[in-house]
């Protein structure tokens, strides 16, 4: 029979797998103490990655906006003032041009027709009547004329009150420099002529800004609709419309 071999190949097996399981397990590698010890791992940013998107108000919630001075607005905003020297100039030598035409033609008017009426004797004081009278209606003719030049919305009424009030401005001052037994220089006497453009000219700057400010108060009161266009972003997406103030 062959079962007296098997028993020592048996027992050479179980020899041999008591003494593998006696062996001490391995030990792990350990690295050199000398070695480096890497760096700390960064993780490096996403570059393909967008922007987080801005803060989105919820459906129920109403996005508030920055409010906005009627001065901003485009239609309502105040146009700014003009500089009224120039147009002063013009109408003080415009003022002053209409005096010495209308003094000059009226004055020869009446001087022809003191000379055909009244005789040479006489036509000296008609003369001076006229030229009195031409330059009386010419110096607020010439203002008037002057400040709508210079687009000016000063009143005919206002600019020959003003021209009076310097006429008698000036009638004073002559009785007050020549009286006394004394009189004043000829350059100081025809200096005081230009009182009545003045007059004539402050007459008109007057009635040119209460103009404007009942412009002003007739635009303001006046209703009006201003349409803006305005984007929001939702969570839905970007939304257009029309703000407008009334």
């Amino acid at each position: 029979m062959k079962l007296p071999r098997l028993f020592p190949l048996l027992a050479l097996l179980l020899v041999s797998g008591l003494a593998s399981a006696q062996e001490a397990p391995a030990e792990p590698a350990q690295a050199p103490a000398g070695s480096l010890t890497p760096p700390p791992l960064v993780v490096a940013p996403d570059e393909d990655v967008p922007p987080p998107p801005p803060d989105v108000p919820s459906e129920g919630e109403v996005p508030t906006r920055t409010s906005v001075t009627a001065e901003a607005l485009p239609s309502v905003k105040a146009a700014p003032a003009k500089d009224p020297v120039p147009r002063v100039a013009v109408e003080v030598l415009g003022g002053a041009a209409g005096g010495v035409v209308g003094a000059t033609i009226l004055g020869s008017v009446g001087y022809l027709l003191g000379s055909a009426t009244v005789g040479c004797d006489e036509c000296l004081v008609m003369a001076v009547a006229g030229a009195a009278a031409g330059g009386i209606i010419g110096i607020p003719v010439g203002t008037y004329a002057g400040g709508r030049f210079m687009g000016g919305r000063g009143r005919v009424g206002a600019t020959v009150a003003g021209s009076m009030v310097g006429w008698g401005a000036t009638f004073l001052a002559l009785t007050l420099v020549n009286s006394g037994g004394t009189e004043a220089p000829p350059a100081v006497n025809a200096a005081l002529f230009i009182l009545p453009v003045v007059g004539a000219s402050a007459g008109f700057e007057l009635s040119h800004g209460n103009a404007l400010r009942q412009e002003a108060e007739a635009r303001a009161s006046t209703p009006s609709v201003h349409l803006m266009p305005v984007a929001t972003y939702s969570s839905k997406g970007p939304h257009l419309g029309l703000m407008g103030s009334f």
